[in-house]
């Protein structure tokens, strides 16, 4: 018996949420199955050479390796699900279809191609209550299709470390900075608490040049751009926190968020797509295009000694909940279903 994984990147440490989630279930599908197998297509900056590798190399590739189970990690590489059986696709997100001027025209028309294909798949996997939502709201699949499994968290990589009083109240955000991440909002809320002990670490790499530009020109002081942040230092940065935010207005899931919380780091996130579950009853959810309804959060939050003790804790209670391991146990029940006796359409 053989299963099969088809993604672009299994990298867990090259700051993407799907290239964590697709190597850290290669890693710890292989550590219970020697004859788990991936393809791995890579991608480039050259949009044209990865599309190329997302049809026609998965499809040569797949078509080349027999296998009980094929999985494929993500809907822009599931074109030859249609041809090897049993597929499995696993859809972390529909921004393409939901917000259509997040990304280019071409790359929003090519992955509702894409998905023509996913929703001939035999099961798909979605990694939140909202993405399932929007997969049987968007692509008609019925739920019985679909497995709900969250992510998970390596607790041997994020846990608390010992505090050190923080000279000013730190707030971190780390993310990408596309419009819906919605970093800009910062700004705004920093130009609101300007007056307050309070300093924001803002993490992440490429996009930030506009935002450093309203910096400058409102000169803001307390809101600091520290670049991309190696996996490496993120236990660190998460444990230097006193509040971690996601102000993103729609997303699948959030590593950072969730990652944040395994440190024990007290969250706000937005009241909207998946972060509400990410969140679960340990964070305080906002609207996130509300600055001022943030900024209140924040100084309450901060005002509050016992409420932090209170948030710290049910943070790190609530990460408990999601592991790797989880993960990697509910994926190998739904492929359980496709490996008892012959595949049958």
């Amino acid at each position: 018996m053989k299963i099969a994984l088809i993604g672009q990147n299994f990298d867990r440490e090259c700051g993407q949420g799907v290239a964590k989630y697709s190597g850290e279930l290669y890693e710890s599908l292989k550590e219970r199955r020697e004859d788990t197998k991936k393809i791995e297509l890579g991608s480039s900056k050259n949009p044209l050479k990865t599309l190329f590798n997302n049809i026609f190399v998965s499809l040569v590739q797949t078509l080349s390796l027999k296998s009980r189970v094929y999985h494929f990690l993500m809907p822009e590489v599931a074109f030859p699900c249609f041809v090897k059986r049993p597929s499995i696709v696993t859809v972390y997100d529909l921004i393409p279809l939901i917000l259509k001027n997040e990304r280019r025209k071409s790359f929003n028309l090519f992955f509702k191609i894409m998905l023509s294909f996913v929703k001939r798949a035999d099961h798909l996997i979605v990694i939140s209550k909202s993405t399932e939502r929007d997969v049987i709201k968007y692509l008609g699949v019925p739920k019985e299709n679909i497995s709900l499994i969250y992510p998970g968290v390596d607790h041997n990589v994020f846990f608390p470390l010992k505090r050190k009083k923080n000279k000013k109240f730190t707030v971190g955000f780390l993310s990408g900075f596309s419009q819906r991440k919605n970093a800009k909002i910062l700004l705004e809320v920093a130009e609101m608490l300007k007056e307050e002990d309070i300093v924001f670490k803002i993490g992440g790499k490429g996009g930030s040049n506009e935002l450093k530009n309203i910096k400058e020109r409102k000169g803001l002081k307390n809101i600091n751009f520290i670049g991309f942040i190696p996996d490496k230092n993120l236990n660190k940065f998460y444990n230097s926190l006193d509040l971690f935010i996601v102000p993103t207005t729609y997303d699948g899931f959030s590593m950072p968020g969730l990652e944040s919380m395994a440190c024990g780091c007290p969250i706000i996130t937005s009241n909207t797509g998946a972060l509400v579950e990410v969140a679960g009853s340990a964070g305080i959810t906002v609207n996130p295009n509300n600055a001022k309804e943030i900024a209140e959060a924040i100084i309450k939050i901060k005002s509050y000694p016992n409420l932090i003790k209170k948030m710290r804790m049910g943070s790190l209670k609530h990460a408990k909940t999601f592991s790797w391991e989880k993960c990697t146990r509910k994926t190998m029940e739904v492929y359980e279903k496709f490996l008892k006796g012959p595949y049958k359409r």
